[in-house]
């Protein structure tokens, strides 16, 4: 069964290159679609139909085909239509043709192509560049709470460091005391 083309006639109309193509991948993929509907896979699953009514099933297989091969036609045409796929294929062909003939008149150095390597290399050193800002912030943050909890540490020290003194001035002069009352006997 071949296969007819998507919108024959708005396709002759178009000048359109790639609209041509696009017609052309859609209608072959309706067929691959299509092709493999075969009348032996429902024979299969309908053997007694097969056995006993083997022409309806022919013609049922033939339907089946046909509807679904018109809906997506159908389907394909709407979305042609809704997107203004051959206008904007046609624009794009022509934009193609006008850049090739700018390239061709022009005496200027080509702009280098960006890789999509590059593109991402640049995206992601912008990215780690405010990481980067954002992870030093956060350092010198760390840094002056720790530089505020060493005075409190060094503060708190010398507090004990006093108190300790304190204390052993404290436990010598018991002992002191002590000591002349020890030595009197």
């Amino acid at each position: 069964m071949s296969t007819p083309d998507i919108n024959i006639k708005e396709a002759h109309s178009v000048e359109s290159v790639r609209y041509h193509k696009l017609l052309s991948v859609l209608d072959r993929s309706l067929s691959s679609v299509v092709d493999t509907f075969k009348l032996e896979a429902l024979q299969e699953v309908f053997s007694d139909l097969a056995r006993e009514i083997p022409e309806k099933l022919a013609d049922s297989h033939e339907q089946i085909s046909s509807y679904i091969r018109n809906s997506a036609h159908s389907d394909f045409q709407a979305i042609i239509m809704q997107y203004e796929m051959s206008e904007k294929l046609s624009a794009l062909d022509k934009l193609v043709k006008e850049a090739a003939e700018c390239k061709l008149n022009s005496d200027e150095k080509p702009i280098p192509s960006l890789t999509p390597e590059s593109i991402n290399r640049s995206r992601s050193t912008a990215i780690k560049r405010a990481e980067l800002a954002r992870l030093q912030a956060k350092l010198a943050l760390v840094k002056n709470e720790n530089m505020q909890r060493l005075g409190e540490l060094r503060e708190q020290r010398s507090i004990l460091s006093t108190e300790h003194e304190t204390l052993e001035k404290s436990v010598l002069l018991v002992n002191s005391l002590a000591s002349p009352t020890a030595t009197s006997d």
